[in-house]
């Protein structure tokens, strides 16, 4: 398939859904991260209840260990900043408009298993941060929570192809490959990023969705994308075991090279993973 038949396809699903008028206020708002007005955010994300309720609940879960309850997202902007909370919300955004109930049970592909990798991009990311004390982790956390929207995409409209990119993976054949023989050449990357572009999001997190497993190929926040790689690598590795699967990922060498990651880096923060991923997993409700 080419690109734009696959984007056809996906539009005439029915199940991609319409942004809402509230939604598309929000999306408009954050779209300039330099030109954003504070108190416009505040009062579009106030009016939507859910949205709100949602991002102050898992904010103050215990995660993110802060010093005080967070009761407002002017709040939540002041601690994390302005960049975490807009990207934390184009999370829950994508988790309200694509709900768990779309999906059919008996299916090969469980959102839920992918939704531990979701989070343990996000975790890896701030762990990988912490080592080399490089990058901002409750940013790269956000970044981490919204790297694959393409997958939710394709689990929601095209249900039949990711399980049988599932089967693929399961056998043994690496995911972008699977995925790419299944869809004609392209991945959840491209897939991710059309809808970004679509749902007229910030540049710098089309970078992320569309880069994250080409890092060199990223035309901005190239020290974010390759920290997001790195800890998708580490987070890939154990989903693939939770599937019966292993296929060794390795960080690519340059990439250490350029953050200053060492395998003894790279070593500890896989050691600590699966602890460290129950705790974030029982805190972050998603």
């Amino acid at each position: 398939m080419q690109k734009e038949i696959v984007f056809k396809i996906i539009e005439e699903s029915g199940h991609l859904p319409r942004l809402p008028e509230d939604v598309s206020q929000i999306l408009d708002i954050i779209k300039n991260p330099m030109e954003v007005d504070i108190d416009l955010l505040i009062d579009r994300v106030t009016r939507s209840g859910e949205l709100h309720d949602l991002m102050l609940k898992n904010i103050n879960s215990g995660y993110f260990r802060l010093k005080k309850e967070i009761k407002t997202v002017k709040e939540a902007i002041v601690y994390l900043g302005m960049q975490t909370v807009q990207n934390m919300l184009i999370f829950y955004i994508t988790r309200q408009l694509f709900p768990d109930s779309m999906r059919e049970s008996n299916r090969t592909f469980d959102i839920y298993k992918y939704w531990r990798h979701v989070l343990g991009t996000s975790m890896a990311s701030c762990m990988l941060s912490s080592r080399i004390n490089k990058g901002d982790k409750y940013e790269l956390f956000s970044y981490g929570l919204i790297h694959d929207i393409g997958i939710v995409v394709l689990d929601a409209c095209l249900p039949n192809h990711i399980d049988r990119i599932t089967e693929k993976l399961i056998s043994g054949v690496h995911q972008l490959i699977a995925e790419r023989i299944i869809l004609g050449g392209i991945t959840h990357a491209e897939i991710g990023a059309w809808l970004c572009k679509k749902w007229n999001i910030r540049e710098d997190i089309i970078n992320i969705v569309e880069f994250h497993h080409a890092p060199f190929m990223a035309k901005s926040n190239i020290e974010v994308v390759r920290l997001i790689y790195a800890a998708d690598v580490i987070s890939t590795q154990y989903y693939e075991r939770m599937l019966g699967v292993n296929l060794n990922h390795e960080i690519s060498k340059k990439v250490m090279d350029s953050l200053g990651l060492t395998p003894e880096d790279v070593q500890a923060v896989v050691r600590e993973f699966p602890s460290e991923l129950e705790k974030v997993a029982y805190y972050f409700s998603v």
